[in-house]
């Protein structure tokens, strides 16, 4: 039988051990805590991160919205009108990434090629690969836009030349062309067999995804940081394509980021950085607000309107103009020509959601809502994705060219 005294003695020192033991949990737990997860995140071809950045675990979809545009007829009899698109789809791909040809450095960083493909899935998608889809003719804007600063006594001849094979600027197309499989067209054709041309060919057909599914080089090589040394640094790319540089001016032709799969923990951090090879550069994304998924918190984080704004509100956004002082476009759309072989190419958020006006202003059929932004979900804790919306659109730039009808 135990006396009380000793019974108190014993809750007593029950009692300061485990005052003890709180004290000591709360000074050491968090550095042990980030040992544990640095050393399960951190990549090594042994680590618990490994095959998941590898290959992607999680099911991912891509889902294609393409615009028709409407009023052809009306356009080509120079009727007074607004240009009318109608949205179509989605055409959902299951799209499968695995990284390939990885060399493990020395300085802590890995070399990787982002290895994708898509297969359509039919059940999930709303419309047929075989959908006719009536848009304007990237190729024959791109001769024009890659002439925009020649004499037009020089664009004569060569819109001359455009309209042995087109009648106008309009082409139409199975969604499955303009998507993957390609558009055939006879001035790729001729262009092919033209050396020494000032304009890229790159491709034989053009199409959206074109030569991309299966393809090891169409993304370039990434060299990315491990965060082995610097645990902040986890999933950062240090370079692309062999520089740390891309062709923007500034700071906006900075190679950083993370390319989307690896996250240092962010406990809050006011915006992150993702790299977009599609765009030739890196996008911000601020802190939006907190989020649940799956019953996991986690913090949201949104493109705002810094995204593609080209200087207009926020002065150091200018280096994505061509050159200093030159005449950008409105605010919402990003040039992103010289990442796309020439080819007038604008990125914006889907349905020019958050543009200026001004663009909005020229097209019939845009219905832009807030669920149109870029976002992405990390527990803030691990730095691990919980929901991705990458939402973009790409925009073909249309104006008048001295010379061409």
């Amino acid at each position: 039988m135990v006396s009380p005294g000793v019974k108190s003695g014993l809750l007593m020192g029950f009692g300061s051990a485990l005052v003890v033991f709180g004290a000591v949990v709360v000074v050491y737990w968090p550095p042990i805590f980030m040992s544990q997860l640095k050393s399960s995140m951190a990549l090594t071809p042994t680590s618990s991160s490994f095959g998941i950045w590898r290959e992607t675990p999680i099911p991912m979809f891509l889902e294609c919205f393409l615009f028709n545009v409407s009023n052809v007829d009306d356009i080509l009899a120079r009727k007074n009108v607004t240009l009318e698109v109608v949205q179509l789809g989605p055409y959902v791909f299951r799209e499968v990434h695995e990284k390939v040809n990885i060399h493990w450095n020395s300085n802590h960083t890995v070399t990787f090629y982002n290895q994708r493909y898509w297969y359509f899935e039919p059940e999930m998608s709303n419309g047929s690969l075989s959908d006719v889809i009536t848009n304007i003719n990237p190729v024959v804007v791109t001769v024009a836009y890659s002439m925009r600063h020649q004499r037009a006594a020089v664009n004569v001849l060569v819109d001359s030349f455009v309209r042995l094979f087109h009648s106008s600027v309009f082409v139409a197309a199975p969604a499955s062309a303009w998507l993957f499989d390609g558009i055939d067209d006879p001035l790729l054709d001729v262009a092919n067999d033209i050396p020494f041309l000032p304009l890229p060919i790159p491709f034989e057909k053009f199409g959206w995804f074109y030569a991309r599914n299966g393809s090891i080089d169409f993304d370039g090589v990434f060299v990315m940081n491990t965060g082995t040394e610097d645990f902040s640094r986890l999933g950062m790319l240090e370079l692309w394509r062999n520089s740390n540089r891309t062709f923007y001016r500034g700071e906006c032709g900075e190679v950083k980021g993370s390319t989307g799969e690896l996250w240092a923990p962010e406990l809050g951090q006011p915006e992150v950085v993702i790299f977009a090879p599609d765009l030739c550069t890196y996008m911000a994304l601020s802190k939006d607000k907190p989020v649940e998924v799956e019953g996991i918190e986690g913090v949201q984080y949104a493109a705002n309107d810094s995204v593609f704004d080209n200087g207009h509100k926020y002065p150091r956004m200018a280096c994505y103009c061509d050159s200093p002082g030159a005449d950008c476009v409105p605010a919402g759309a990003l040039n992103v020509s010289r990442c796309r072989y020439g080819a007038p190419a604008f990125v914006s958020l889907p349905h020019l959601y958050g543009a200026d006006p001004y663009f909005p202003s020229k097209l019939a059929g845009l219905h832009p809502t807030p669920e149109h932004r870029f976002r992405l979900s990390l527990e803030m804790y691990t730095g691990m994705p919980l929901q991705v919306s990458a939402q973009l659109q790409i925009n073909l730039l249309v104006r008048h060219i001295a010379g061409f009808t």
